[in-house]
């Protein structure tokens, strides 16, 4: 089988998982994926894994497990999570027999990893549904703020880094044109700092006030 067939597959799968366990774009979030996790028995432990490593997926005489990056921001670790649901349900049999390496080895450009991707992408906010959004957002032409308003009103949980690749997969944005665009940072300056953002900021300005 080849690259561009495996991923195809790949696809399939997610949108097969998605209707097994009667996912709804709008709602799916940590919640529903550690449900998932809890029906096909793999436990979720956190770890201070290396900086290029969110999670790893372990299966051990029939044990299977997650090693989950601590402090991950909500959207990565969904995610993560739904990446390693791919090795589970596609590289227990390979990852048994010593065929791949999970001992963080990691290459972003392996097929496997690749198709992991895929999968996760395709389970969080399938291609069909993700293109009939932008559609009707009627943006003209993609630019940051246009990305970040887009966010906003998003249905699916995902990153910033998510809607960037698939706009150039969709050939809405150049490879590369908003690399350095500092999202999060150009959302506050938008639609301001996010509430529990400015009680954190309050009372670490109160701590240090109360102990000069």
């Amino acid at each position: 089988m080849g690259n561009s067939a495996y991923y195809e597959d790949l696809k399939a799968l997610a949108r097969d998982k998605r209707q097994l366990y009667g996912v709804q774009t709008a709602l799916f979030g940590l919640r529903q994926v550690r449900a998932i996790y809890k029906a096909e028995n793999i436990k979720i432990d956190t770890w201070p894994l290396p900086a290029s490593i969110k999670a790893l997926y372990m299966c051990d005489d029939g044990v299977c497990s997650v090693a989950l990056k601590r402090d991950l921001p909500d959207e990565p670790k969904l995610f993560a999570l739904v990446h390693e649901l791919k090795h589970h349900y596609r590289d227990r049999t390979s990852l048994a027999a010593g065929m791949i390496s999970a001992s963080g080895d990691w290459n972003a450009r392996d097929p496997i990893e690749i198709g992991a991707e895929v999968f996760a992408a395709e389970f969080i906010y399938p291609e069909a549904e993700c293109l009939a959004d932008i559609r009707a957002a009627n943006v003209q032409l993609w630019t940051a703020e246009a990305i970040v308003s887009f966010k906003q009103s998003c249905r699916a949980k995902v990153s910033y880094t998510f809607l960037v690749k698939r706009l150039e997969w969709f050939g809405l944005a150049e490879k590369g044109a908003f690399k350095g665009v500092q999202f999060k940072k150009l959302e506050e300056q938008i639609f301001g700092v996010p509430f529990y953002k400015r009680r954190f900021r309050h009372s670490t300005a109160t701590a240090r006030g109360s102990r000069q």
